[in-house]
């Protein structure tokens, strides 16, 4: 039904963790496709934990290419943009995301789960709605391949790790096509302290990088996508 599509580094016990959580509520077979590190000092740990279908090992490398590396192995129709400090919270969560996208015709949808962060402060509501041209505080989505392969990427290739969530959603909502689903909670906790937290933020600048990028292509590349998308769209509706 769904295939998640996660980097993980040094985590093997979350990664089993959001394995377990997301396959007790699920309705469907969920796919799980984590890229691993081959220099990651707790491969062994995965290895034990997780089964060898589960994972893909390659070189240390961007969180992006190693989100679209995965996209492109998965069998599912529908694809998640996920992190391993995920927790799968909501049960029947696959069937909920699947029927909204099933709504379009097209099947052209960002579905965005709550993730707990931000809807307790109130923030966000918990009504299900298409978000308006508006940031929505909630990282991880869902996409049809009818979605990564008219754009050739699940994750924007120009980034290395950030602002690739901030960038899908603008894409979706100039488009109308961004769903907040609060019916369905994906529980997450930024960790920031171990190896791989301290990696994305501090030993390469990724995020002065990722943060330069943002400002040169958010605005050029970006209607690009979104007009593309369209075109995709105005396909569906005259076939």
């Amino acid at each position: 039904m769904i295939s998640f599509c996660c980097p993980s580094r040094g985590r093997p016990e979350l990664a089993k963790r959001l394995i377990d959580t997301a396959c007790e509520n699920q309705d469907g077979d969920t796919q799980f496709l984590f890229y691993l590190n081959d220099d990651d000092p707790k491969l062994e740990q995965y290895q034990d934990l997780l089964e060898q279908k589960y994972y893909t090992i390659g070189p240390n490398q961007s969180t992006c290419f190693s989100w679209n590396l995965m996209c492109e192995k998965a069998t599912n129709d529908v694809v998640m943009l996920m992190g391993d400090d995920v927790q799968v919270k909501t049960k029947h969560w696959d069937t909920l995301i699947v029927n909204e996208i099933n709504k379009y015709k097209d099947k052209i949808l960002m579905v965005v789960p709550s993730d707990g962060r931000l809807k307790t402060a109130g923030k966000l509501g918990d009504t299900v709605r298409l978000w308006p041209d508006e940031p929505l505080g909630a990282a991880h989505f869902a996409v049809h391949k009818n979605w990564t392969n008219t754009l050739g990427y699940l994750a924007p290739i120009f980034f290395w790790h950030w602002h690739v969530d901030s960038y899908t959603q603008k894409v979706a909502r100039k488009l109308n096509r961004c769903l907040y689903l609060p019916t369905v909670e994906f529980k997450a906790k930024k960790i920031i302290n171990d190896d791989a937290g301290k990696q994305i933020r501090a030993n390469f600048n990724i995020n002065l990088r990722d943060n330069y990028v943002w400002k040169k292509v958010r605005d050029r590349h970006l209607m690009n996508d979104v007009n593309i998308l369209r075109k995709f769209i105005k396909g569906k509706s005259t076939s």
